[in-house]
């Protein structure tokens, strides 16, 4: 279980470490040393003071453009003044949401879902409509993926 008690204060060794772990997931502690010029030890403990942290998370990714399967649509949701944690929440939990976020814009909530067949959205949409609060949507199929990257910059 994760430890979300506080991030913990970032320094320039902490970054770089980010940085390559960026780069490779699967790096390893020996390397990080080495490219970061501290003892092993050290490496080791800082990458799993970030992990603990729930700074760092590490995942692989499926390159869905050299899948046949899933599909992926992009649903773009206005939802009702107050209802909008609840209903992100809500969304939060199904299991054809990979990505969600909360904007500011035209519409509240953003979401990337996935699917295999055209049934199974349709079964997403039916549990969409399920969802009180929910004031519109905007659906857009995504034809190509051409990136998927979420290299957030600390500098």
């Amino acid at each position: 279980m994760k430890n979300h008690l506080s991030s913990p204060n970032l320094d320039d060794l902490d970054h770089s470490i980010i940085e390559l772990m960026k780069k490779n997931g699967r790096i390893s502690f020996k390397e990080v040393s080495d490219r970061v010029s501290v003892p092993e030890a050290t490496a080791r403990y800082r990458v799993q003071r970030l992990l603990s942290s729930d700074l760092l998370q590490l995942e692989a990714w499926v390159n869905p453009n050299q899948m046949k399967a899933p599909n992926s649509v992009i649903v773009n949701l206005t939802v009702k003044n107050g209802q909008l944690n609840p209903i992100a929440d809500q969304l939060a939990q199904l299991e054809e949401v990979q990505f969600l976020s909360i904007v500011a814009g035209r519409h509240n909530i953003v979401v990337n879902v996935s699917f295999k067949t055209q049934d199974d959205l349709l079964r997403f949409f039916n549990k969409l409509a399920s969802i009180r609060g929910i004031i519109d949507y905007e659906t857009q199929i995504v034809s190509k993926l051409v990136k998927a990257r979420y290299d957030y910059r600390f500098n």
